[in-house]
């Protein structure tokens, strides 16, 4: 079954998703219903003590309103894209939530945006503290798609802001609907995964080595009859298939990703959540290659300045969803896993100007204060699976540097442009490469590579661990 809240930043939000029935996944009724901190809560369905559960969910928060969109270009006075060509394909806020045989919870929240400020997402874990459980500990992580509105306000032509606050409040509350839901519908569940490869191009530094190319792919059964309820993807490249030019909402190849591996495995949420992605770019294909498909949006609009690219966004994602689907699934023994969160503060000095202008104009959440902007990491474990976020675009050559140290029986699963959006993170020793100046001028500072490794290795080995605390 899925679960979609068509949204439209004219109206506001109701307070359940509708509800359309498939044959591929049957959920019993939620055993009861309660109002919380203003908003209706769903008590999950009620299984089994000790029994390790899962529930998805996703949610449109597609607009047709006409405000700026993020991703491409400069900035500074320059003019924004406006997205008033209509919706080509949905974005979404989607959400999986996992309950361990103890009672502990965590919730991955994916997001088709260009990005979030952590202050946005502070907001959204807060709603869903007071929708859900004041324990619950999220991961919330932006898709990067160049065709969405601009939720961090960086494209709004300098000193005007990009951000639409009412498009801002209406993707938070459907957020939030999404976690509430996968919530209501968390029940006993299997884990299977899937890791392999899908060639993406090679790096800023032309080095193939330094190319992030592997996937993660979970998917998650029904333990009471095998159904499959959703699955959760991680791969790295930047959602630019489509060009500047288009005006068309889009994810960009997550779309067909997705659209695929709903014709593949089942009409079931399918999460998308980018890793890696510090210059890499998926390959598109050439001009004239026969193995392009049609677009699998036929209905979307499309916006006229655009030709061939939306058919190959489909075809980008279409090839992704067929090597994900190719691998063997593996047999996760999760049921009697537990599920843990380290979250560490992190602050990041900040050497840049148009940061500092940004911020100081307010087109920005993000506050700079004494240099640095406060921020964290977190690490949320299920099992032998580690989620570890990314606050911005990192260079696949910094990874690499913690990826030796990781804990060889773990499974890391990168979240790029997780808790926050700082920019790219570039190795310092690299730092200086006159070829690498366009990433270098959007990175809040030469050191924040290594103050971020110095954070996530606190995270991954569970040292200096705080609650949850709202970044404003």
């Amino acid at each position: 079954m899925q679960f979609s809240l068509k949204m439209n930043v004219d109206h506001s939000i109701p307070e359940q998703s509708q509800v359309s029935t498939h044959g591929l996944l049957r959920l019993r009724r939620c055993a009861a219903l309660f109002v919380c901190a203003g908003l209706t809560c769903l008590v999950p369905q009620q299984g089994a003590a000790g029994e390790f559960k899962v529930g998805l969910a996703q949610i449109d928060i597609s607009t047709r309103a006409t405000i700026p969109m993020g991703g491409y270009g400069t900035f500074f006075l320059s003019t924004p894209r406006m997205n008033g060509n209509g919706i080509h394909d949905p974005l979404y806020a989607a959400a999986v939530v996992f309950e361990s045989a103890a009672g502990e919870r965590a919730a991955i929240l994916a997001v088709d945006a260009v990005g979030l400020s952590a202050t946005q997402i502070s907001r959204i874990e807060v709603k869903a503290r007071e929708a859900v459980d004041a324990n619950l500990h999220l991961i919330v992580s932006a898709s990067h798609t160049h065709h969405s509105p601009d939720t961090l306000g960086l494209w709004g032509s300098l000193p005007k802001s990009g951000r639409n606050p009412r498009y801002a409040e209406q993707l938070e509350t459907a957020a939030v609907q999404a976690v509430r839901d996968a919530f209501a519908r968390l029940q006993p569940a299997r884990m299977t995964k899937r890791v392999g490869r899908h060639q993406n191009s090679t790096s800023a530094l032309s080095n193939p080595a330094e190319v992030q190319d592997s996937f993660v792919s979970l998917s998650f059964y029904s333990s009471d009859n095998e159904n499959l309820l959703g699955t959760f993807t991680q791969w790295g490249a930047h959602p630019t298939v489509i060009g500047m030019n288009n005006n068309t909402l889009s994810s960009d190849f997550i779309g067909g990703f997705r659209k695929t591996m709903e014709q593949l495995a089942g009409d079931v949420p399918h999460l998308y959540v980018n890793g890696v992605v510090g210059k890499v770019y998926p390959i598109i294909p050439p001009v004239g290659d026969p193995t392009v498909i049609d677009d699998l949006f036929p209905e979307g609009d499309k916006d006229p300045d655009i030709k061939d690219e939306y058919k190959n966004a489909s075809t980008v994602g279409f090839r992704l969803a067929q090597s994900v689907t190719s691998v063997a699934e593996e047999e996760l023994p999760e049921s009697a896993a537990g599920v843990g969160v380290c979250h560490v503060p992190v602050r990041f000095a900040v050497d840049n100007k148009l940061f500092r202008l940004a911020s100081n104009l307010r087109v920005v959440e993000t506050k700079i204060r004494d240099n640095f902007i406060s921020s964290r990491v977190s690490v949320v474990s299920v099992g032998n699976l580690d989620f570890a976020s990314l606050p911005g675009e990192v260079f696949p050559k910094v990874i690499r540097k913690l990826d030796s140290q990781t804990d060889s029986g773990r499974q890391t699963i990168w979240m790029g442009l997780a808790q926050d959006w700082l920019g790219y993170f570039v190795d310092a020793e690299d730092y200086d490469n006159g070829n690498l100046k366009y990433w270098t001028d959007l990175s809040v500072h030469r050191d924040g590579a290594k103050t971020l490794l110095a954070g996530l290795n606190q995270a991954f080995r569970k040292e200096g661990c705080r609650n949850f605390e709202p970044i404003d």
